[in-house]
């Protein structure tokens, strides 16, 4: 609250030298400007929502089918997943100048206005301010999909020599007779023996890690050497692991929205959606399930509803010596599924609040009090 009084103070200061009247009045009431006069606007409040999501595949290895039975490794993934999840939620608010809260301001000829003190806080925005950019976007850094997930998957050839016997017939002593003859045939191992082939290696693996570290070992490794050594040998085990459990991967983005409150006694508004295989969505694909923005306006006592509907600003004429602004209300914003919260903050939103007005004859000295000025 003090920062809006210290604001209107300043307006009040820059623009109360005049010794004729100042006379400010709403722009739909106002059909001319003269060279002294300036327009000006109320703020109105923004509410922007940052969504973090994490998309997660899951690729099965080549040899899954097998895991159970040369590791013993079981519940293995054997088809392909990708899903989205929600990792964070973040709410905000920026102002911005309201188009349904203009006022002219038309002082005497002598009168001169600062435009940067008046709009140094925010509170009383040029008419430029109403310019603002929209930072409705997305930014994803997805995983490279087609590079080779499993590129080392045996220590051995995939192909094998096998002895094949085959039979010719030889005339002899003028009888044809059946003479065996054995030839090399190269073969292609299928995948089962491709997969006993890894898990050999992996048990390998773990036998030359234990004699490292056994207390008998007969090597001269120690100290970086041994280190060294040893995570080589973790990094070829998972590396062959992962042939029979699979890889994950992860794939993160960012979006942005935005969304303008309208509604003084408190709104609902599905502001973007979530599809486990597209992500985060806007609100109007169908594809998605709904993720709901609430504002709930904080209970106010009885006597604010009445003065401020007593205190109606004036359309009839224009009302001298006064400058209008706002009160704004607190409301709590905040975003779920329909079942779990995601996130809440408590907003003051300008445009849930009243127009009211205030004397110019109103000062702060430099102890930041008010006082009233007699002269």
């Amino acid at each position: 609250m003090n920062r809006k009084l210290i604001l209107l103070v300043g307006f009040a200061l820059v623009i109360s030298c005049s010794k004729k009247p100042i006379q400010v009045t709403s722009l739909s009431e106002t059909s001319t400007l003269n060279t002294n006069g300036m327009v000006y606007s109320l703020p109105r409040n923004v509410v922007r929502i940052k969504v973090q999501s994490v998309k997660t595949i899951v690729v099965p290895g080549p040899y899954s089918r097998f895991a159970q039975k040369y590791l013993g490794i079981s519940d293995v993934q054997l088809k392909k997943i990708e899903e989205w999840k929600i990792t964070n939620v973040e709410l905000s608010s920026i102002l911005e100048s309201d188009p349904n809260a203009f006022f002219v301001v038309l002082p005497s000829k002598k009168s001169k206005i600062d435009f940067l003190k008046i709009c140094n806080n925010g509170l009383v925005i040029p008419v430029s301010g109403f310019g603002v950019n929209s930072i409705n976007n997305s930014n994803i850094r997805s995983v490279e999909e087609d590079k080779i997930i499993f590129p080392d998957m045996s220590t051995t050839p995939f192909i094998a020599a096998e002895k094949n016997t085959f039979y010719s017939k030889v005339k002899k002593d003028s009888v044809f007779v059946r003479v065996p003859i054995q030839k090399d045939m190269i073969v292609e191992k299928n995948l089962e023996e491709k997969a006993r082939d890894a898990a050999d290696y992996i048990f390998l693996l773990r036998k030359r890690r234990a004699d490292f570290i056994s207390p008998d070992a007969d090597h001269n490794l120690n100290g970086e050497g041994l280190k060294i050594a040893l995570d080589e040998i973790y990094r070829q085990e998972q590396e062959y692991l992962s042939l029979f459990i699979g890889k994950s991967f992860t794939e993160e983005a960012e979006h942005q929205f935005e969304f303008i409150p309208t509604e003084a006694d408190g709104e609902s508004t599905i502001i973007f959606r979530l599809s486990n295989s597209k992500g985060v969505l806007p609100s109007s694909d169908l594809s998605g399930n709904p993720y709901l923005l609430r504002s709930t306006v904080e209970a106010l006592p009885n006597s604010y509803n009445t003065f401020f509907q007593n205190l109606a600003m004036e359309k009839d004429k224009p009302i001298k010596e006064v400058i209008y602004y706002r009160v704004p209300v607190t409301a709590v914003f905040s975003i779920s599924d329909g079942k779990t919260e995601l996130a809440s903050r408590r907003i003051s939103i300008y445009q849930y609040g009243k127009v009211i007005r205030m004397p110019l004859n109103f000062v702060v000295n430099n102890y930041g009090f008010m006082e009233f000025q007699t002269k």
